[in-house]
């Protein structure tokens, strides 16, 4: 009687765990499909490179941002950033040429594997997104990371991300299992990690 008990208590621990993971993992999703992430990736790990790949960032935000100003979906933004793609990559390529460098810039639309990542103003769950990669060089060093759709790499505090975010399409839930900083949020980004590292 006890192992049948024990077995039913097993089977339903099992069945709440992998609906709360599928929920999880949907709702990462749902937010990932609001995004579009900005990936600018270095030449290599020398302090120049790294440096160069900060003005290279610099120097193309500014377009990324008028391509999407008034984007008011995912969809839309994709359009004009993949129609936008030679513009950015001339930006950048510019601000290589007046520092008398002629690395490859490789610009592209793809989907990527991002680990959890927290910014000045919000934190994103790990999962696949979308991604605007930029890539100098050979590529072969630390990245920079952003939101390139909604342009969330600007805003300075919480409540003009909110309204950027909100402007962009997201949920009030969406903002805030981004924005919020408590245990239950924690605790949500490292069951998302897990379910990441499990399905990724």
């Amino acid at each position: 009687m006890w192992k049948k008990i024990c077995l039913l208590g097993v089977a339903v621990s099992l069945l709440c765990s992998a609906f709360l993971g599928l929920r999880l993992h949907l709702e990462q999703r749902a937010l990932a499909a609001g995004l579009i992430r900005l990936h600018v990736v270095a030449n290599s790990d020398s302090p120049e490179d790294q440096q160069r790949k900060l003005r290279v960032r610099d120097a193309v935000l500014p377009v990324i941002a008028a391509l999407t100003r008034d984007c008011e979906s995912p969809a839309q933004a994709r359009l004009r950033l993949e129609a936008g793609l030679p513009e950015i990559r001339a930006a950048a390529e510019k601000q290589l040429a007046g520092e008398h460098r002629t690395d490859l810039v490789s610009v592209s639309l793809t989907e990527e594997q991002f680990p959890r990542r927290d910014y000045e103003t919000f934190s994103l769950p790990a999962g696949t997104y979308e991604a605007l990669r930029v890539t100098l060089g050979s590529g072969g060093g630390h990245n920079w990371w952003c939101v390139a759709f909604p342009a969330l790499c600007l805003p300075a505090t919480t409540e003009e991300f909110t309204e950027a975010a909100s402007a962009a399409g997201m949920t009030a839930d969406q903002v805030e299992l981004v924005t919020e900083d408590s245990e239950r949020v924690r605790l949500k980004f490292r069951l998302l990690d897990w379910i990441s590292d499990l399905f990724g």
